[in-house]
């Protein structure tokens, strides 16, 4: 008995605290009141930059003893890179590129960077001088493509290829290079073709794979599209817009369930991503889980508000939800049960009633004042009121005076 009495004691003891403090000692967390939220949130911003100090601390030391190091420049840039510090990680890469200028890791990283600052003149120079010194290079002639199709050059690209492939038919970046394109202009036999070509010399080149399987499912060619995607997975399972490729492939045979597996692994591997966003809502709605898919397509409207088949999506979704909860409303408009007649409606229209009780109230000319209708039981009892007691009382203490 003694144990459960301070067991209470003990409950009750730590509910007052929590109630004071707004802290629980089992989950360590505030109440909704409290600023627990505000704590993790420094706490996390402490541990970014922390991370950042220590990755930087290393060639900050090399730099300190020798400032001619180009690889702790280098090295500096790309931790500038991974924690997203476009224009510091900028400024390092240069700074390495003005001790080894024609380090091809050093321009590929300048013109990556260039890009990501939305720069697209300065790394199409970047990569154009990348490709004299190794034209063979499968990913600058995959970003250069990219940067002319982003400025909406993509005949002018198409050239520049075929010129490329012309001096040299075995440059296996330029062949990948020359499907993207040809995929971009919605040419997407042609792309195979070039695809194809790139694989013939190299055939463990996931990117193709990818830009193979993404043509054959724009030709409705699922089945071969899925083979495709599922051989770049295993050379780079790590791919989250290969995973989403995969997913839409899954979508459009009717498999809702694997697009959902697929695009969740895409949305693990990154989570900013608003096609992978897009897939999950599109795979929730045909499992029938439309309040779910509606908040799946409203994040990759976030991430990208100017998604036009998100939209579509999202309208189609909402259409669904309205069907459903008009049809919620009309059953509950049936079960409905009807209302009983108000006490306090009556035959006699209010406005008598009111007529009645102040004609009450009122006092007539001429005569005494009468007795209210709202006096007390005491009164009608023939009971002095309070007043007239006291008014009695100053009276007889005035007489005596």
């Amino acid at each position: 008995m003694e144990k459960n009495s301070k067991r209470k004691v003990d409950r009750t003891e730590k509910a007052d605290r929590i109630k004071k403090t707004g802290w629980s000692e089992k989950t360590g967390k505030e109440d909704r009141k409290g600023k627990t939220a505000g704590k993790s949130t420094s706490k996390a911003r402490e541990t970014a930059y922390g991370r950042l100090d220590k990755a930087l601390a290393v060639y900050e030391k090399i730099l300190e003893k020798n400032p001619e190091e180009a690889t702790a420049w280098a090295g500096k840039a790309a931790v500038f890179l991974r924690h997203r510090m476009y224009r510091d990680s900028l400024e390092a890469i240069e700074k390495a590129l003005e001790i080894e200028p024609e380090k091809p890791g050093y321009l590929y990283e300048k013109g990556f960077v260039l890009l990501q600052l939305n720069k697209e003149e300065d790394a199409l120079r970047v990569f154009d001088r990348l490709l004299e010194i190794n034209p063979d290079s499968d990913k600058t002639w995959n970003l250069k493509t990219s940067v002319l199709c982003r400025l909406g050059q993509q005949e002018k690209s198409l050239k520049a290829i075929e010129k490329a492939l012309a001096n040299n038919p075995k440059l296996t970046g330029a062949w990948h290079a020359k499907g993207s394109v040809l995929a971009d202009l919605g040419r997407y036999d042609d792309a195979i073709k070039a695809y194809d070509t790139a694989l013939k010399l190299k055939s463990n080149l996931a990117r193709t794979l990818e830009g193979r399987a993404f043509a054959l499912y724009s030709l409705d060619r699922p089945v071969e599209a899925l083979i495709a995607y599922d051989a770049a997975l295993k050379i780079n399972p790590d791919n989250a817009k290969t995973w989403v490729g995969k997913g839409l492939v899954h979508l459009k045979l009717g498999k809702s369930k694997r697009a959902l597996a697929a695009c969740s692994k895409a949305i693990s591997i990154k989570p900013s991503n608003p096609e992978a966003w897009y897939c999950k809502g599109m795979a929730l709605s045909g499992l029938g889980r439309n309040e779910e898919a509606l908040g799946a397509l409203e994040r990759s409207l976030r991430l990208d508000p100017d998604y036009a088949t998100a939209k579509i999506a999202l309208a189609s979704v909402n259409s669904k939800l309205g069907i459903d909860l008009y049809e919620d409303e009309e059953k509950l408009e049936e079960e409905k049960p009807k209302m009983r007649r108000s006490v306090w409606t009556r035959k006699k229209p209010t406005s008598e009633i009111m007529k009645k009780f102040s004609g009450q109230g009122k006092e007539k000319k001429g005569k005494g004042s009468e007795k209210s209708v709202w006096a007390g039981n005491e009164q009608k009892a023939g009971k002095p009121n309070k007043i007239t007691t006291r008014k009695r009382e100053t009276k007889k203490k005035e007489k005596k005076k």
